[in-house]
């Protein structure tokens, strides 16, 4: 990455935590895979590069989508997205698979041939 970029103070400790990989990773405009085993580090690389999508190079968190599988990791990214980048200003549409289809399957219930206010059933709601 270039060294000619001017990294915001309260996004340096996100970069600085981050192993030369994912630093180029996190800091990359274009297109990147992250592929990597458990515990690597894939939820903090890919929460550093929205935070600076959003400190380093403008970016309206309207207009990014960040999704997981775990609610763990979800809540992780918000926190340390709202922690570089201030208050508010994680991306709206941040969440897991399930949470972010089911959003937008309430908004436009009919896209699926749903009813509006259409019900979510778990294995909690199951009877044995």
């Amino acid at each position: 990455m270039s060294a000619s970029l001017s990294i915001p103070p309260r996004l340096a400790p996100v970069l600085d935590d981050l192993t030369p990989a994912q630093r180029a990773a996190a800091l990359a405009l274009g297109r990147v895979l992250v592929l990597a085993g458990a515990g690597t580090g894939k939820t903090k690389t890919l929460t550093a590069g929205v935070a600076a999508r959003i400190e380093l190079y403008g970016m309206e968190p309207s207009r990014i989508l960040c999704v997981t599988f775990t609610n763990k990791a979800a809540r992780e990214m918000r926190e340390r997205i709202t922690r570089a980048c201030g208050e508010g200003m994680a991306p709206s549409w941040l969440g897991t698979f399930h949470a972010l289809c089911a959003r937008q399957l309430r908004a436009e219930p009919d896209i699926a041939h749903l009813r509006p206010g259409f019900d979510i059933r778990d294995a909690d709601d199951t009877l044995a």
